[in-house]
């Protein structure tokens, strides 16, 4: 994942300033893309800066096409403000630009696609389904990796699973994710401090600060704060829960780096709370899971320097842990320092613990909600948008 990330992270370099204007057919309204993870950048040349990449398919607007360098032939497409790719990897078209909103989620479904986590270290992977009864295998497969599905088939009895690498491996030694519904709160109008979520399982709610248990919470039941008295909140419904069994937003100050009026994040990990703001405003917050341990989500003030639809995540590069792991296609991904960021986690739902490798853990919702927050935003089509000097990313202050 690391050499993935490294090879994003590059300098940005200014696109020419006047480009040879190239003559095109009038009827061009668009570009359809036809290389998956096709290369946008910033100037019309191989050695400009990244700005993302474009889902195959996609019907790019059609800006102009220019001489630049790099590209066999020499011409490159402008797709958008600094944005230009090698005519080759598109072709011209006179329908209108169209492009899906990536990651793109079925409608009922929580997550862009169906998840399972290898049961049993060793599994074997195959290229074709059939090659299971010949003991063909062309992967083993570790304890916990998670896999990407894309679609199940019966074959003579067993039933097979593909990934989204193609592999094929016996659902029977799969175990589905089944991710969590959990969605954080819009605020309007609510005071932030009076936020909270349960995040112990049966969480005592006493009839006073230290009193008789009168009722047991569940996790992840918001409740509202009214009254705080030592390590004791009193919840709108009168009953009294201690402190440490609830993830409760603390409100803060705009850091410096925030502008008036700027979209912001506040990654609370004390609180293991996420709250979005607009200036000085509190708009939105959540529950989330933060690093534990050895891998701490690292305190400072960042910004988002790339945004995903999908990524892997893996530390297959360690040799000093006993367990590896490997995770394909994490959606609404937003990295702010080096290989940390905001995710979906679909493999859990203890919000309001830290657990994880560092990075910030949040329910499909709310990565989609956050994801759709931040800035920059993600073009129709767009899978992978990096801001660069065409606009900073959204500020991230952890503490």
């Amino acid at each position: 994942m690391l050499l993935r990330l490294a090879t994003l992270l590059v300098l940005l370099i200014a696109a020419p300033a006047s480009a040879q204007r190239l003559p095109a057919p009038d009827w061009v309204r668009s570009v359809r893309i036809t290389r998956p993870g096709t290369t946008v950048r910033s100037g019309p040349s191989t050695g400009a800066s990244r700005r993302g990449t474009v889902q195959v398919g996609t019907r790019a607007p059609f800006l102009g096409r220019v001489m630049g360098q790099g590209c066999p032939g020499g011409e490159w497409i402008q797709i958008g403000p600094r944005a230009f790719v090698c005519e080759t990897l598109v072709q011209f078209s006179p329908a209108p630009p169209q492009g899906d909103e990536l990651p793109r989620v079925e409608d009922g479904s929580l997550t862009p696609r169906a998840h399972a986590f290898v049961s049993t270290d060793g599994t074997w992977a195959y290229a074709r389904p059939e090659d299971y009864f010949r003991d063909r295998w062309v992967e083993s497969l570790g304890r916990g990796f998670g896999l990407a599905i894309i679609e199940r088939r019966n074959v003579d009895g067993v039933e097979m699973a593909r990934t989204i690498t193609n592999l094929w491996v016996p659902v029977a030694e799969l175990r589905f994710a089944r991710p969590s519904d959990f969605e954080g709160l819009s605020l309007d109008g609510e005071a932030l401090g009076s936020v909270a979520w349960i995040v112990r399982e049966r969480a005592p709610l006493r009839s006073s600060p230290g009193g008789r248990v009168v009722e047991r919470g569940s996790r992840l039941v918001r409740v509202t704060v009214e009254e705080e008295r030592g390590e004791y909140l009193r919840t709108a419904d009168g009953h009294w829960v201690h402190r440490r069994d609830v993830a409760r937003a603390r409100p803060t100050e705009r850091p410096d780096e925030a502008g008036e009026g700027e979209r912001w994040i506040d990654v609370d990990t004390r609180a293991q709370v996420v709250t979005a703001y607009v200036g000085d405003r509190p708009v939105w917050v959540t529950a989330v899971s933060t690093g534990r341990g050895a891998t701490a989500t690292p305190t400072g003030s960042y910004r988002i320097w790339v945004k995903l639809a999908e990524d892997d995540m893996d530390d297959l590069e360690r040799e000093d842990v006993s367990e590896n792991y490997a995770i394909q296609a994490v959606p609404w991904v937003q990295y702010f320092h080096g290989s940390i960021g905001f995710h979906a986690a679909f493999w859990h739902d203890r919000f309001g613990r830290p657990r994880s490798h560092g990075c910030v853990n949040l329910s499909p919702r709310d990565a989609r909600w956050l994801f759709s927050f931040t800035q920059p935003n993600l073009p129709p089509g767009w899978d992978a948008i990096i801001p660069g000097s065409e606009g900073r990313g959204t500020l991230v202050r952890v503490r």
